[in-house]
């Protein structure tokens, strides 16, 4: 029954964006509360209570996709039921975080989810909404020379660039080399650092508001060259996206 479920689905998500950008639905998963009864190393692995809707999105120039920029403007259930808002009007729904976009910006992926009982009642439904994609076609990069545990601001671009603290994934400990970067960080493509002749491996990131920190190896030397790849174009485009039942 869900594998019949899931192809209507599928094969009815196909739809034109706009003229520069088409997006599918690829997966459907659903998932019924199973209530405090049931323990966590019972559930099934990946169990989660609603349903997610995941779309693949082509097209050109993509960077990434704002976080909480989708907005449902209807998702109506297969039994009527209207499900894009609660009673008193509020989103019905979640953008999962860490949405995806590939390294030739041609194709990215996006999850949105809906909480409740809806076993039975997606089949037949129909959704319209919108998310807000970033996109840059052109790039340019900045270096500095920082010296190791000064904290000084230097301007990159449209950056300000430092030395931070402890490396790691969550920046603690001195193990570690840190850079942070303060600005519109979702501009930045890359940042290197060179410790000498050797370039650091990267271990991770981590953010907060305007300042991301990206995490190295430990540094051997007093003084690191640093370049800060960026986009310079940044704009923001909507991209509509709709999901109904297969055609007959």
């Amino acid at each position: 029954m869900k594998r019949f479920l899931l192809a209507s689905l599928l094969l009815g998500a196909t739809c034109p964006a706009d003229d520069a950008f088409d997006v599918r639905l690829v997966l459907c998963q659903i998932g019924k509360p199973l209530g405090d009864e049931v323990p966590f190393e019972v559930k099934p692995m990946g169990h989660d209570a609603g349903v997610k809707l995941s779309f693949l999105v082509t097209g050109q120039n993509l960077v990434a996709f704002k976080d909480d920029s989708v907005d449902i403007k209807a998702f109506t259930l297969g039994d009527g039921r209207q499900w894009a808002r609660t009673r008193s009007g509020k989103p019905n729904y979640e953008q999962e975080s860490f949405s995806k976009v590939g390294e030739e910006g041609t194709i990215g992926s996006f999850t949105v989810k809906f909480p409740g009982d809806l076993f039975g009642a997606v089949e037949g439904s129909t959704l319209a909404g919108s998310i807000t994609a970033i996109t840059a076609s052109k790039s340019e990069e900045g270096k500095v020379e920082l010296e190791v545990g000064d904290k000084t601001l230097h301007e990159v671009g449209p950056f300000e660039v430092s030395m931070g603290g402890g490396g790691g994934l969550f920046g603690g400990g001195g193990d570690g080399t840190t850079i942070t970067v303060k600005g519109d960080h979702q501009g930045v493509i890359e940042v290197v650092a060179m410790d000498g002749g050797t370039k650091l491996d990267g271990s991770g990131s981590s953010w907060s508001g305007d300042s991301k920190s990206y995490h190295f190896d430990k540094a051997k030397g007093k003084k690191l060259a640093v370049t800060v790849r960026y986009w310079t174009d940044l704009k923001e485009v909507a991209i509509p996206f709709k999901m109904g039942p297969e055609k007959k």
